[in-house]
């Protein structure tokens, strides 16, 4: 995909999508969504006692909620460049009264500012210039911060790539019903099949003073967690 065209292309798949994100995120990966952030937050036990976390295209807040759940004296920062999105994740904030949190409408490559101890990401690497990411975040992480993202992979393993395709077979269709997420459909297979994000994450961690990486492929290979610590 040409990161060059990437703003353009997510605000059109994405347009419209906010209020039914949530619920379709999980029933079309079949509710494994849970388990990849569930995962997420089990490796933020690495980070202890973060004063400030920055949760990267944070969409509706699905992470951004639970980080400021599980670590309640820190302040978490969402960021995202699609407002429609904002607007659910600061009514929720607003309706729960939730205080640690503070929401921004920026994207990813241009968050560069501020200073964090935890920097996480989910669904982000597969559109981004990752080189420039890591560079920013090792940037804004202090030493010893921790860096966790996550996004999903095409399965290398025959037979899970025959269910995949059988899966997708099912699920275009089935997103196509949706005016909200026609384009979704139609984009989202191939942008997972032509990115290289695993592997092009790893040499930018490692280009940028990262260590302790680590890749986690998720079950069926359908998704990859990598972390790593700023040296």
């Amino acid at each position: 995909m040409d990161k060059k065209h990437n703003h353009t292309l997510v605000k059109r798949i994405f347009a419209t999508t906010g209020k039914s994100y949530d619920f379709i995120v999980k029933i079309t990966t079949f509710w494994q969504d849970n388990q990849w952030k569930k995962r997420m937050l089990e490796i933020t036990d690495r980070c202890t006692d973060p004063e400030r976390i920055l949760d990267l295209a944070c969409g509706t807040g699905i992470v951004t909620f639970a980080l400021a759940e599980k670590f309640p004296h820190s302040t978490v920062v969402g960021m995202d460049l699609q407002a429609e999105y904002l607007r659910y994740a600061q009514a929720r904030k607003l309706k729960d009264s939730i205080r640690n949190v503070e929401f921004y409408e920026k994207s990813a490559e241009d968050a560069n500012e501020g200073e964090y101890d935890l920097i996480t990401a989910s669904y982000l690497p597969k559109y981004v210039d990752l080189n420039l990411i890591i560079s920013n975040c090792s940037h804004m992480l202090r030493k010893g911060g921790l860096l966790i993202f996550h996004d999903f992979t095409h399965p290398q393993n025959p037979v899970y790539n025959v269910f995949y395709q059988l899966y997708w077979a099912v699920l275009k269709p089935f997103l196509w019903l949706s005016a909200s997420w026609r384009e979704m459909s139609k984009n989202l297979k191939k942008i997972i099949a032509e990115s290289e994000w695993v592997d092009e994450i790893q040499k930018a961690l490692k280009a940028h003073g990262f260590t302790d990486i680590c890749v986690e492929v998720q079950k069926f290979q359908i998704a990859a967690i990598v972390y790593a610590t700023k040296r």
